[in-house]
């Protein structure tokens, strides 16, 4: 497993042709105290994220994207989105993600833990034995851990999502 450079994820994310965010509990409005904190954190990224081919899928229950300016049509949430809009967007998430195969793709796995590990963590950790352009981002403080068979183009950050993505914002303000 690589060791963790934040100059390094940075550049990985410049050098990607497509981005896939998995986000988890860890990023939840309870944990951020309000949702309007969590808005203002990914209208933020948002702006980063208009210039990638790039699709977010999450874990979450509550629609954490609901007033912020990400595209909708770029957002899988099945379990927040009603039955027939969620599997709409499984189906587009399963297409986009199709198209990622020998594609400079950036996986990152923001705070997932293993209520739900078939929606985005076993596969995040296919896709990246499978891909070899792609390359893999784990954050979380307790379940940062990667398997072997990934070794050098994924890292485990050993951080609280939240935590990370905050310190993020705050390197790219300055």
């Amino acid at each position: 497993m690589k060791d963790f450079n934040i100059e390094d994820f940075i550049n990985d994310y410049n050098e990607a042709q497509m981005v896939v965010i998995g986000i988890g509990s860890q990023l939840t409005s309870d944990k951020y105290g309000e949702i309007s904190a969590m808005n203002e954190i990914i209208t933020f990224f948002n702006n980063y994220l208009d210039k990638k081919n790039y699709f977010i899928i999450t874990t979450n229950k509550e629609n954490i994207f609901e007033n912020t300016e990400v595209n909708p049509k770029r957002v899988c949430a099945p379990f927040a989105d009603n039955e027939e809009n969620g599997q709409k967007q499984w189906d587009l998430y399963n297409k986009w993600l199709s198209a990622t195969l020998n594609k400079e793709l950036l996986i990152i796995e923001l705070g997932e833990d293993f209520n739900h590990p078939n929606v985005f963590r076993w596969p995040f950790e296919k896709i990246v034995f499978i891909n070899q352009k792609s390359k893999m981002y784990r954050i979380n403080d307790e379940f940062y851990q990667l398997p072997e068979n990934i070794g050098e183009r994924a890292c485990g950050i050993n951080k609280n999502a939240k935590d990370f993505v905050e310190e993020l914002r705050d390197m790219l303000l300055k």
